[in-house]
């Protein structure tokens, strides 16, 4: 498997992780990262971790909610975010919904970004996500 998994409670503590390692190595234009929902629990395909986890960089980390699943991808703007979103759904026949977030766009810690990502699953799936505790 090329990309990481990551158990969902740990997301947020790995999220503040990475936000502490850009402001300590100063930030540059360079330093954003993409969280993005894939709406996975109406997929018929089988093993859709371990088909997803390939796709992915080895830097990139995907963790599983309620037979969905988030994906962290360091080092991603937007557009390469939406793009690989855009593949994957059309990889699993799955209707094409955008759910991204961005640092710092969208946030500038893991409360605010992971906040934001739970407002859009919402709007577009009518769906709750409960946000991990520390």
């Amino acid at each position: 498997m090329a990309g990481i998994s990551f158990p969902y409670e740990q997301l947020i503590n790995l999220i503040e992780h990475h936000i502490a390692l850009i402001k300590r190595f100063e930030k540059n234009k360079d330093d954003v990262f993409s969280l993005i929902f894939l709406k996975t629990d109406e997929c018929d395909k089988k093993g859709i971790k371990e088909v997803v986890g390939n796709i992915l960089r080895t830097t990139d980390i995907i963790t599983k909610y309620d037979n969905n699943h988030i994906i962290f991808l360091p080092l991603t703007d937007y557009e390469g975010a939406y793009k690989l979103l855009e593949e994957l759904q059309d990889f699993l026949d799955i209707p094409k919904e955008e759910c991204i977030v961005c640092y710092p766009e969208d946030g500038d810690n893991a409360h605010e970004l992971l906040y934001r990502l739970k407002d859009i699953v919402k709007g577009r799936y009518n769906k709750e996500i409960a946000t991990p505790v520390i």
